[in-house]
């Protein structure tokens, strides 16, 4: 889903199966509300998330899935918030990923149909100071404390939307 101006995105089901970037933005990328999967890019050029201005996320349930090498979170100035990790391999399509509570109680699940390294996941019950334990096909991956409004997780990736950074090798794309 590729657009010029701004993608906003406030509610509905939307599940996106991208063999480029996931929700693609030349402008900016803004979601208040919905339940948003996004499974791809498997290549490192891309991104699940892709916004060349702000990235920000204020309702709704987002679980973007996707390479790890372009992947971007969402914009500190965000009022919900949301977390971003990357695992030290690959992990295979079809494999469940899930964020739990304290309680163990879900926040949200998805079964991307491609290969992933990078997890992106924003949900309104996501707190900073709170702990939450991420899963992958049923087993534990990491218990992690949310930071902040944005908290990321592993190496590689992006920081914010492109008002807010760079890709590698400087300059905007677009």
């Amino acid at each position: 889903m590729d657009t010029s101006k701004s993608l906003v995105i406030s509610g509905g089901t939307i599940t996106v199966n991208s063999e480029g970037d996931g929700l693609d933005s030349n402008g900016t990328l803004t979601i208040s509300g919905g339940t948003i999967y996004v499974s791809g890019p498997t290549n490192s050029g891309n991104g699940a998330l892709d916004s060349n201005g702000a990235m920000t996320v204020s309702g709704g349930v987002v679980i973007a899935a996707g390479s790890a090498g372009m992947a971007q979170v969402f914009d500190q100035s965000s009022s919900q918030s949301s977390l971003s990790y990357t695992f030290t391999s690959v992990q295979q399509a079809g494999t469940t990923i899930t964020l739990k509570d304290a309680s163990g109680n879900d926040i949200a699940s998805y079964t991307p149909d491609k290969q992933f390294q990078n997890v992106v996941i924003s949900a309104p019950e996501l707190a900073a100071g709170q702990t939450y334990s991420l899963y992958c096909a049923n087993s534990l991956v990491e218990n992690i404390s949310l930071s902040g409004t944005v908290t990321s997780v592993g190496t590689g990736g992006m920081s914010g939307g492109f008002g807010g950074g760079q890709r590698p090798g400087g300059g905007r794309r677009g």
